[in-house]
């Protein structure tokens, strides 16, 4: 699979339903998906990924990229979810962080169990920065 990144402005508002299913229709249809990141402390990055209304953290352990791994407890679901969120660091920087979500979003639309030829990723600009 062809995997396009573009760096897109980060949106004042946006939002997602709970629980909804993914739309692998319009992932065929679109062929695009929307990541966006957010800090959960100085050095930790949490990363989502939206298609349509559907959205999930895509917070994977990665060869090659250090993650920090955190469990919680999930409200939602009662049970313990862990994350593995990346890691800034001199070594993991921006570009690193691109190559993160490249790998994060391939695993994710495996997981979904839809077979694409190319994929736009849409990453709002990170507030790291």
């Amino acid at each position: 699979m062809e995997i396009k990144l573009e760096i897109v402005p980060r949106k004042m508002i946006s939002g997602f339903t709970m629980f909804a299913q993914f739309n692998r229709e319009l992932l065929k249809e679109t062929k695009t998906v929307e990541v966006n990141s957010h800090l959960v402390t100085k050095t930790r990055v949490s990363t989502s990924m939206q298609i349509g209304e559907a959205c999930m953290k895509i917070n994977f352990v990665i060869d090659g990229f250090k993650t920090f791994e955190k469990t919680e407890y999930n409200y939602f679901s009662s049970k313990e979810v862990t994350s593995n969120y990346f890691v800034l660091s001199k070594q993991q920087n921006l570009e690193r962080y691109k190559e993160y979500v490249i790998e994060a979003v391939r695993k994710s639309i495996n997981l979904i169990g839809v077979d694409l030829d190319e994929l736009t990723i849409k990453l709002e600009q990170p507030k790291f920065l």
